[in-house]
Parts: C-alpha cells; structure tokens; sequence
C-alpha cells in the first residue's frame, strides 16, 4: 500500500467564499442523489484554520452560503455566528486525524441504510468503487451527535474513505469536496446494484487480484490524480486528534 502523506499535503486552502458556494452546491446534490431527506445529514470542508459545516436543523437544499457555520480547527470553537451541524464533533474528529482530508460528508442513504441493516457488508462489484473506495468499514449502531459516535469514526477513518453506520447512515472523507461527494453517491449506488444482483441471483464480488488490476491501470491511476484535484495517492497516514465543543453546542 501506498505511504499516506502528511498534513502538509493538504491543498491551499480555497477562498472562502470559493469554498462556501462549494458547498451549498453539493448540499443541493446531495438531496437531488436522493442521499439525504428533510433536515437530515451535514457536510463540512476546511479553509485554512477553519472547518466550514453546515448549521444544525437545516435543510441541505435550502443552505445558502452566508449560513454555513465556521468552526476554528485547533480549538473546536464557532468563529462568528451559529449553530453547527449536531455531527460537528465527527466532522472535527475526522480532520483530526486524517490530515490529508479537507472535506468530510455524511448522508442518510435510504437502501444503503437498508443494506447495511441486514448486517450485509458493500463490497466492489465494479471498478469505480474499487479504485475511489479502497476501504469502506462498518460500525455497529451509535447514538448519533456524540463523542462515542465521533470518536468511533475517527478510529475506523484513520485507513478507510468510507464509513458506514449501521440504523444510520454513511461518512466519507475525501482531499478534496469532489473527491468526498464522488464517494458518497458511490456507496449507494453500490448498494442498489448489490440488491438488483441478490433479486436475480448471487452477487460476484470482485477478488483482491482484480480489484488490485484494476488500481494499477493508468487511467485509472490518472482519475484518482483528477479526482482529488492533484497528484499523490490516494489515502494518507493518520495521526491521532482530539474533539472538544464549540460554542452554542
């Protein structure tokens, strides 16, 4: 496997009005994709010193910029005005100890949820989840929005770009907001392609000398560089971090 880079492999940090219009824009993806409903999920990105999520209690396609919520990354607490994301303590944790990550996003995927309630595992079955999704983990049911759940993630996201939560729901990080979004709708697509096998039959799953092959064709090779916006690897060494409570929580 690769050697996962250091913090200093984090990009430059985008403007922040740049980064924030981002944002809104995946939020509304997010809700298109069917991969959140109402007030569910949150998704955060870093800009410099600071972590901008959305706030809680809101819709993701009724976000606007300017109600992004910005949460200091070395203290945990809200720089302005705001109530983050009830999953700020997760987000928080997440860039704690990745720091090649700079944008982390948490659905509620309605037959991922489903599959992964069953206690069934989603594993490659075609290219794209084998080269974007190189380790996906899943964790057994946490009471959301608290240190337990944060912490756990952390843990499982130190050598993984998908967790997913059983009764709840699926994080991804990426080294860029496209890299994390991308990851997202391919777990669920995963999983409608995972129930359509079982309806007909007994899903193939790809062998680790496949999916291996697959990860060390060029173009592939080149579509993760485009991916994440650069050059480098694809996952990136973990170092441990600590969660504490922002303002208003």
């Amino acid at each position: 496997m690769s050697a996962r880079p250091s913090s200093a492999d984090r990009q430059e940090s985008p403007d922040i009005e740049r980064l924030a219009a981002e944002l809104v824009a995946v939020a509304k993806k997010l809700v298109a994709r069917d991969l959140v409903a109402g007030p569910g999920g949150n998704l955060s990105a870093i800009a410099g010193s600071l972590m901008l999520i959305s706030p809680s209690g809101a819709a993701l396609d009724e976000l606007a910029p300017e109600s992004l919520v910005r949460v200091r990354l070395d203290s945990g607490r809200v720089d302005g005005r705001g109530r983050p994301s009830s999953e700020w303590a997760m987000h928080l944790a997440c860039y704690r100890t990745r720091p090649d990550v700079t944008a982390v996003v948490h659905t509620h995927p309605p037959v991922t949820i489903g599959v992964i309630s069953t206690g069934s595992r989603i594993e490659a079955m075609f290219p794209d989840f084998a080269v974007l999704l190189p380790e996906v983990r899943v964790l057994e049911y946490i009471l959301p929005t608290t240190d337990a759940l944060a912490q756990a993630v952390a843990a499982e996201i130190r050598t993984a770009e998908a967790v997913l939560l059983r009764n709840h729901g699926v994080v991804t990080v990426g080294r860029t907001l496209r890299e994390a979004f991308y990851r997202s709708e391919l777990v669920e697509a995963s999983a409608r392609i995972l129930v359509a096998a079982r309806t007909v039959g007994t899903p193939r799953i790809l062998t680790p000398a496949e999916i291996a092959e697959i990860r060390g064709l060029e173009s592939e090779q080149y579509r993760i560089r485009h991916v994440a916006g650069g050059d480098g690897p694809s996952v990136a060494d973990a170092r441990p971090g600590r969660v504490e409570a922002p303002d208003g929580r």
